[in-house]
């Protein structure tokens, strides 16, 4: 199982840590070491191992410029290596605090337990989306019925109203990210999406089947027109894929402009996991690119989001 890490407060200041990390372990530094160094004391800085330590991991909430080129005067970086540390710290755009909008530091302690507030944070800066999902159509192409079905079943110990407020965080979610950088999106979803599961029908009156029913074309015809917007590719993966490695669990891989390193969030049943080791994303990057080639094109899965939305409206 790989390290899960905490979510960096920047992505430039993470790929910073990661390479000056590089270039320390390179030069057989310890971090003990490299905070004696008397290249700081000459330059008039200071910081300790818990420090060099942060910066490295990616949570230190700013890095200032003489602090990096102390650092990489100490690991005597070549040329290259310099302007391309010094070029990600200048892209850094991470404002002071936490960039939370309202709907999110209200509903803290509903997003604490999935450790889902790293992952809003995240995605309303990525470039590019690889989403993939099992059992339901992506947060990003929720309506809001069809959102409060899913976490009514996701989550079964919350109460209605603090179900609502989720849903309301998820189509808050669903505005920041379209007014971001998004600029692709891709959609990989299991066949079993298509379909309402018989067991939440029975037992149900005939009217409230109907409502469930409703909901269900509704939120197909959302695919749909989600599939025509041109950042989005949507696929389905048919039941002939049989056994595969996504089946372990949703995961969503992103990529952003102000940083070279992709990373992946996995969501498991009580929590959800930041990545960003290049073995462990190419891992997921091959799992995701695998399937997609397997599934249905896109004008294949269009022809299967009618065929059932026409099934739905009978």
């Amino acid at each position: 199982m790989p390290e899960a890490k905490p979510t960096p407060w920047s992505l430039p200041l993470s790929e910073v840590g990661v390479r000056l990390e590089e270039l320390r372990e390179n030069r057989g530094l310890t971090q003990n070491a490299v905070a004696k160094h008397e290249a700081l004391t000459r330059r008039g800085l200071k910081i300790d191992a818990s420090g060099l330590s942060r910066l490295e991991g990616g949570q230190r909430k700013r890095v200032s410029r003489d602090l990096v080129e102390g650092l990489l005067e100490i690991y005597q970086a070549n040329e290259d290596e310099a302007s391309q540390i010094l070029a990600l710290l200048a892209t850094d755009t991470t404002p002071a605090g936490r960039p939370r909008p309202a709907l999110w530091r209200r509903n803290a302690h509903l997003l604490g337990p999935m450790q889902f507030e790293g992952f809003l944070k995240m995605e309303r800066r990525a470039a590019a989306l690889s989403n993939y999902e099992r059992d339901f159509w992506p947060g990003l192409l929720q309506i809001e019925d069809y959102a409060y079905l899913v976490i009514t079943q996701m989550r079964p110990d919350l109460l209605p109203s603090e179900v609502k407020e989720l849903v309301d965080v998820r189509m808050d979610r669903q505005q920041h990210v379209k007014a971001g950088a998004l600029a692709e999106f891709r959609t990989l979803v299991e066949e079993r999406a298509l379909h309402i599961a018989e067991d939440d029908l029975n037992g149900q009156t005939p009217a409230r089947r109907h409502v469930h029913q409703a909901v269900w074309k509704r939120q197909l015809e959302r695919v749909l027109n989600e599939s025509e917007d041109p950042p989005n590719s949507i696929r389905i993966l048919p039941r002939s894929a049989g056994i595969h490695p996504g089946l372990a669990s949703p995961f969503v891989l992103m990529n952003f402009p102000e940083a070279a390193r992709q990373v992946v969030w996995v969501e498991t049943m009580v929590s959800s996991m930041y990545f960003d080791g290049p073995d462990d994303v190419q891992r997921y990057e091959a799992t995701f690119d695998n399937l997609w080639n397997r599934a249905l094109s896109t004008d294949e899965t269009r022809t299967r989001l009618r065929n059932k939305i026409k099934e739905l409206a009978q």
